[in-house]
């Protein structure tokens, strides 16, 4: 099973101001929560592997982001 993350930055008038930046994560299956026993756990991977997706794929769209601002205005100018 997978998630897609998909962040866009956007202006106000919903013009997209970077290309849309996506992810995928693998997560664990319905199946794979067999019970409580085991839900802790799975629910650990599943949150682990999500954090870590969106926080990369932020830190790509920021990028991004940040290659439009100098862009624009160039510092110094």
């Amino acid at each position: 099973m997978k998630m897609r993350i998909t962040v866009n930055i956007e202006d106000e008038d919903n013009t997209e101001v970077t290309e849309p930046t996506t992810i995928e994560v693998d997560i664990p299956g319905i199946e794979a929560f067999t019970g409580q026993r085991v839900f802790d756990q799975v629910f650990e991977r599943y949150e682990r592997g999500v954090l870590e997706a969106r926080n990369g794929v932020v830190e790509e769209a920021t990028e991004k982001y940040l290659s439009e601002v100098a862009q624009k205005n160039p510092i110094g100018v």
